[in-house]
C-alpha cells in the first residue's frame, strides 16, 4: 500500500512539473562546451530549483494535513514527507549545476 501511494504520488507530480517547464527550445544541458549558451543553461536550472522549492512547501504541507487527518505513522505522511526529501535533493542539484554552468558562462565571457 505504501509503496503504491508513494509511486501514484511521485508519477503525478512528475508529470505536473514536466509539463510546466517554459523551454522554447532543445539546450544541450550536459554541455561543457565554453562556446555554448552556459548563462541559458544556469537560468533554467534555477528557475527548475525554484519549482522543486516549491514542490517542497506544498507537499510539507500536504504532509501537514495528513498527519492531522490520519496521524503521524500513515502511509500518506511518510510517503509525502519522502517526496519532500527527494525535491529538497533535486532543488540542491539543480543549484549545483546551475552554479557549474553561471561558471562556465562566465568563463567564457572573461577570454
Amino acid at each position: 500500500m505504501k509503496h503504491a501511494v508513494v509511486s501514484s504520488l511521485v508519477l503525478g507530480l512528475f508529470l505536473q512539473t514536466g509539463c510546466s517547464s517554459g523551454v522554447t527550445g532543445p539546450l544541450e544541458m550536459t554541455t561543457l562546451n565554453p562556446g555554448d549558451d552556459h548563462q541559458t543553461i544556469a537560468r533554467h536550472y534555477l528557475h527548475e530549483a525554484r519549482l522543486s522549492r516549491q514542490q517542497v512547501e506544498e507537499l510539507s504541507n500536504q504532509a501537514a494535513v495528513y498527519e492531522r487527518l490520519f496521524g503521524q505513522e500513515s502511509d500518506w505522511v511518510s510517503g509525502t514527507r519522502l517526496l519532500v526529501q527527494f525535491y529538497q535533493e533535486v532543488a540542491q542539484e539543480q543549484d549545483r549545476l546551475a552554479e557549474l554552468h553561471m561558471r562556465l558562462g562566465k568563463d567564457r565571457s572573461s577570454k
